[in-house]
């Protein structure tokens, strides 16, 4: 069985059309229909069905795509393991907004470096779907808020950052009267700033609610709202806005939660700095 012919019908089951896949792949949508039609004589049973442009997996393919995904996992870790130093393949790095500004820079410039044989894959997400991914093992590792629960012993977790709360209003007006926008209060580190903002004497109107700390600076700093957000690097150098630090507030934890592997600890000495 060719892993590629796999790889092409999870990517549909994704996607949900040929073409999607077919795009993803570097492939014609006429290319992925063969994959397809091979898996299914191979496996003797249908594994889409096609409304238009539109395919569903079958009850059939549903119920092989745990193992399917388990298969591809384990397959894309073949390059490290075969490396004298396992630094080699694709390494799929999960990592939150604010991440991609603090963390990724240096491990693109720094990781083909020390690890030319890495592919580096970055998936944004918020720190609940990421840490959902990694436990699956559909990512790597990811750079994240701190979990509020215990993680299992199959994974490990390294602390990078702490970054304390901070009232950010705009530079102007600076009125104390300007609407809320609030980092969103299911998010790991948006409950922390949420249950804050509830033990106020006065709670701000509420302008509008998102897992998003960059869009709510740029917001701020535009003069329509104030936000309590987390101080992450590139907030610090943001124009447009005023950073007053709130120090009852707990802060969050910026954590990277991976598997101990090599390429995780070349990741963690990047991030580090060292």
């Amino acid at each position: 069985m060719d892993i590629r012919y796999l790889e092409t019908l999870l990517e549909v089951v994704e996607g949900g059309s040929l073409a999607a896949a077919g795009r993803r792949q570097n492939i014609t949508a006429a290319a992925v229909g063969q994959r397809l039609k091979a898996l299914e004589q191979e496996l003797g049973t249908r594994l889409v069905a096609r409304s238009g442009a539109t395919v569903r997996p079958t009850s059939a393919c549903l119920r092989m795509l745990p193992r399917l995904q388990s298969i591809l996992s384990e397959t894309r870790r073949l390059q490290s393991d075969v490396a004298e130093d396992g630094l080699a393949g694709p390494y799929r790095l999960g990592v939150i907004s604010t991440g991609l500004s603090d963390y990724v820079p240096s491990l693109v410039t720094h990781l083909p470096e020390l690890a030319p044989d890495v592919e580096l894959l970055i998936t944004p997400g918020s720190s609940t779907q990421l840490y959902d991914m990694v436990s699956r093992a559909d990512l790597d590792a990811a750079i994240l808020v701190e979990p509020h629960f215990q993680i299992p012993k199959t994974l490990a977790i390294q602390h990078l950052n702490t970054q304390p709360f901070a009232w950010v209003t705009p530079t102007e007006p600076a009125t104390a009267d300007l609407p809320l926008v609030v980092y969103d209060r299911t998010s790991w580190g948006g409950e922390i700033a949420w249950r804050w903002i509830e033990q106020q004497a006065t709670v701000p109107k509420v302008l509008c609610e998102m897992d998003s700390p960059e869009t709510v600076a740029s917001l701020v700093a535009s003069g329509v709202a104030r936000a309590v957000l987390p101080i992450w690097a590139s907030l610090a150098g943001m124009s447009g806005i005023n950073i007053h630090s709130i120090e009852e507030l707990t802060p969050r934890s910026i954590v990277f939660v991976h598997r101990g592997t090599p390429i995780d600890r070349v990741c963690v000495g990047v991030m580090r700095g060292g």
